[in-house]
């Protein structure tokens, strides 16, 4: 945030404020997106693991019908190569899948790094408004809440 001149009219100080507020929307909508493309993005890795183990499932049942299918070569040699043809389709798509989800790991850690960036830049936005806000109004002789609260004391 750039050093800001002090205001010396009360409008003047309004004006920041209002500026400070669309400020800090805009941040607040900012970190919503993020915390949303998070929960996104988890929610297809999740898919995304499901059907990788589910793959997997399926490669371990394929190899199961594959030995089945070589004790009985003799019989069945048609059939063996038919289950080894699904086998191969069934171990690409796995490896497709195991792919997807290490994007998607990748793509979550990101979207989260970038998330709790978003988060802490937005919480040192707000502490340095809060800052000058403080400032404008103490340098202009305007009443904060708290001098209010020690006036009424004394």
């Amino acid at each position: 945030m750039s050093t800001l001149a002090v205001p010396s009219s009360p409008a003047s100080i309004k004006k920041l404020e209002k500026q400070f507020v669309k400020e800090a929307k805009r941040e607040d909508k900012e970190v919503k997106h993020a915390l949303k493309d998070v929960q996104s993005t988890e929610k297809s890795k999740a898919k995304a693991q499901k059907a990788s183990i589910k793959a997997e499932q399926t490669i371990e049942k394929i190899a199961k019908v594959e030995t089945a299918s070589l004790k009985t070569l003799n019989k069945a040699t048609h059939q063996h190569d038919a289950v080894v043809v699904d086998l191969r389709g069934a171990e690409r798509d796995a490896e497709l899948k195991r792919q997807e989800d290490q994007r998607l790991t990748a793509e979550l850690e990101a979207k989260k790094a970038h998330a709790a960036e978003v988060l802490q830049t937005q919480l040192t936005h707000a502490k340095e408004r809060e800052t000058k806000l403080r400032e404008l109004r103490e340098g202009a002789g305007v009443a904060t809440p708290e001098s209010r609260l020690s006036d009424d004391s004394a």
